[in-house]
């Protein structure tokens, strides 16, 4: 065998050696651990049902198998929670989050509360894609767009972090309606029952697939009426609910719109804190997707009615890099737009 040969056969054999090397390594630091699993929503919340069902079945496909343990931290629509991952969280791979997927917008979007960089994360994956819906209680009879600037409109909401803060503001500057706000309500099941008792008469924001998961009487009794989606594409099981794009004739305001409703197709994301080594963000990002076709997980989801449309950890990092390249004339509308009701 020639030198030439030699050293090619040794490069061959080390390539093939260093993936089962990280992995003999993660296995070695994860056996017996736990991972902590920061959910920035309340109990019972559709963040934190998927993120039980995956903590249920992550483990077997993680090297090592550590215990995952999903600890509730509300607060500020999860902003609390990805702050606390950020700047407080073992940076070894035993910590990670799940928060609501606006949060990573918002330091591009300069809103207040923020203490973190969105590039830095280290993102793992998402479970799947969301739709925004606004609602109503049919004692509300508010049934359309038309309906919500014709008279006001009483809606809650969580925190910063929610898309049901956010684009109150947006609703109000772009289409004129008449939405009250009333802030304060910790879990957004808090303001589920605070609509069926009268102290609201909806919720702008919330996840199409989060009622159908926690509310699902509501549609099949026809208990509520949905104005507008707010999504880049429709819900195919809403063909006759408007998006807002599309009741938007500007073309800025448009391009603005994109970029603040580009997260509902991260729409359950999950992510560690910065600087994980890199064997161990390789290994929680292929148990993450090895997760996702897991027929154990799939038949759960479905026993729940947990729809899945997965995103992998590397396409999320892409994501956000893109939205944080937006050409700076639409970042300056959207701020306009979150900040119009202040």
């Amino acid at each position: 065998m020639n030198m030439r040969v030699a050293a090619l056969w040794i490069a061959a054999c080390a390539a093939v050696a260093a993936p089962a090397h990280a992995q003999e390594s993660v296995a070695n630091f994860y056996k017996g651990k736990q991972i902590r699993l920061i959910i920035g929503l309340g109990p019972g919340e559709a963040y934190d049902v998927y993120a039980r069902l995956l903590a249920r079945h992550y483990p077997k496909h993680i090297p090592g198998s550590p215990t995952i343990v999903p600890q509730n931290q509300p607060g500020a629509g999860s902003l609390n929670a990805i702050n606390s991952l950020y700047n407080a969280a073992a940076r070894d791979g035993t910590v990670i989050a799940t928060g609501h997927r606006f949060v990573p917008m918002m330091p591009l979007l300069n809103m207040e509360g923020v203490m973190f960089d969105p590039l830095k994360f280290t993102y793992i994956g998402s479970m799947n894609r969301e739709v925004g819906i606004c609602l109503a209680m049919k004692s509300a009879n508010i049934k359309t767009i038309e309906d919500m600037r014709a008279r006001e409109f009483v809606v809650g909401t969580t925190g910063a972090g929610a898309e049901l803060t956010n684009f109150n503001a947006t609703l109000k500057s772009m289409l004129g309606v008449k939405l009250k706000v009333i802030t304060g309500y910790r879990t957004s099941l808090d303001i589920n029952a605070a609509m069926e008792k009268g102290e609201l008469q909806g919720r702008c924001g919330a996840s199409y697939g989060s009622i159908k998961t926690t509310r699902p009487h509501w549609l099949a009794n026809n208990e509520v009426d949905i104005q507008i989606q707010l999504g880049l594409t429709k819900e195919k099981e809403l063909p006759n609910v408007p998006l807002l794009g599309d009741l938007v004739s500007d073309p800025q305001d448009r391009q603005a719109l994109e970029l603040m409703l580009a997260p509902s197709e991260m729409g359950r994301p999950f992510l560690g804190p910065p600087d994980l080594p890199a064997d161990r963000t390789a290994a929680l990002r292929a148990g993450f997707d090895a997760s996702m076709t897991d027929p154990a997980l799939l038949q759960d989801a479905e026993k729940q009615r947990l729809e899945l449309a997965p995103l992998s950890g590397a396409a999320m990092a892409a994501l956000v890099t893109r939205l944080y390249q937006a050409p700076p004339a639409v970042v300056a509308r959207a701020r306009e737009l979150v900040h119009a009701a202040e």
